[in-house]
């Protein structure tokens, strides 16, 4: 492979963004890894993504041979990924006058629906493959809406994201799925051919993952020795079951009276607070009111991504609440600190917990089953070393960003040199 092959990325979240917000998640960070692995081995990669700011540059420097390229797609604002559909024409052309109407691309890849309908567009008019992550899928998102029971107001935008889903799917040259239950719905909801739908998961840098003494990691959090503290982190949304914890601790609190949960995420605080994060938060701290709790439940709003291990290191258990998880980075960052989990039952989650090996899974949205598990934990010190200690060497042996950007690198250099022979 020579230096000069070049790949375009195209993504909603800022890879260079703080953690823990709207605006940005999973997908930042599993961009952010992957496009620095990719520099290491020689590509020279360009993330483009929807300015959502006056205040950021156009193009900023990632690495050596990466750049974050900002278009121009409406207000210069954050906008929910629902209201979308309507720019991606407008950052597209936005793209092709970054670029002069001249591709120098080797290869397109997209990241979620709307990343992917840009990279499909850009590959077709060019010439060139295109390969695609969707992280999350329309169609599971919505079954597991009507399957919880929450109103959908946004079945359209649904019904668009679907096909426009299923566009992508039918067009890319690979599927990088994070999990074998993405590429089973995959190939069952959308027709996918399982050949071009390859399993990679994301990763965890154990650089900055690792233990930190409790006692020291509660002082710096301002965390009190004697709570016992149960911690989220994701973003403020209703598929992550933030509520689910929330009456979880109504019942916990009989058994461990100083349990304390801290939810990490949601850009809530301060002038520049997200409006749909503080939505989230406002419903959630209503839930906490109504049960009495309010002061066991701490929102420490988004924080800077390399204090998250101190937040892991102080908490007793990580949960993960999720209704419908693709993957679930979070859970490999716990896990590399050495905190017990406790996630719900969903397919994008048991592909890391194992239950009782790696840690405990409970069913979706069954708060009593929770607080089962949570006291479980609380009452065998024994079983929480054994959980942590496992969980440790699974993601050490499994989950390192390196092998991770080889497998994409191996798939990147399969169908560029493919590319190459066809033309």
């Amino acid at each position: 492979m020579t230096d000069e092959r070049k790949i375009a990325m195209f993504v909603h979240d800022d890879p260079l963004a703080p953690a823990g917000s709207q605006e940005t998640g999973g997908q930042a960070v599993y961009v952010h890894h992957l496009v620095k692995e990719l520099s290491k081995k020689g590509y020279f990669v360009d993330v483009f993504l929807r300015c959502d700011s006056m205040h950021k540059k156009t193009v900023s420097q990632f690495t050596k041979r990466a750049r974050v390229i900002r278009l121009q797609g409406g207000p210069k604002k954050y906008l929910p990924r629902k209201q979308l559909f309507d720019f991606l024409p407008e950052l597209y052309d936005d793209f092709l006058a970054y670029i002069n109407g001249q591709n120098s691309y080797d290869l397109f890849h997209g990241h979620y629906w709307d990343g992917g309908w840009l990279a499909m567009t850009a590959a077709h008019e060019f010439k060139k493959p295109f390969i695609e992550n969707f992280h999350s899928l329309g169609k599971i998102r919505e079954e597991t809406r009507q399957k919880y029971s929450f109103t959908s107001a946004v079945k359209d935008i649904f019904n668009q994201r679907f096909l426009t889903e299923k566009a992508i799917t039918k067009n890319a040259s690979v599927i990088v799925s994070l999990a074998e239950s993405e590429k089973t719905a995959l190939e069952h909801h959308y027709g996918a051919d399982p050949e071009k739908v390859q399993v990679i998961p994301g990763g965890v840098d154990r650089r900055i993952f690792f233990p930190r003494n409790k006692v020291e990691a509660r002082q710096k959090i301002h965390a009190k020795p004697e709570e016992f503290i149960l911690l989220f982190v994701g973003r403020l949304e209703w598929r992550k079951g933030v509520g689910t914890l929330i009456h979880a601790t109504e019942i916990i609190q009989k058994e461990i009276p100083q349990v304390k949960i801290i939810v990490v995420g949601g850009k809530i605080h301060g002038k520049q607070k997200n409006i749909d994060d503080f939505e989230e938060y406002q419903r959630l701290l209503g839930i906490a009111k109504r049960k009495n709790i309010e002061s066991a439940v701490h929102f420490a709003g988004s924080i800077d991504h390399n204090r998250l291990p101190l937040f892991y290191s102080a908490a007793d258990v990580f949960v993960v609440p999720s209704y419908y998880e693709p993957f679930g980075l979070v859970v490999l960052e716990s896990m590399a600190c050495k905190t017990p989990v406790v996630a719900s039952m969903v397919d994008g989650l048991v592909a890391t917990v194992k239950d009782g090996v790696t840690g405990l899974l409970f069913s979706p949205r069954h708060a009593d089953d929770l607080a089962r598990k949570v006291i479980t934990l609380y009452k065998s010190k024994q079983l929480q070393e054994t959980l942590a200690q496992n969980a440790n060497k699974k993601i050490a042996a499994d989950y390192s960003w390196k092998s991770i950007g080889e497998r994409i690198h191996t798939v990147y250099d399969t169908i560029i040199q493919h590319s190459h022979e066809e033309t």
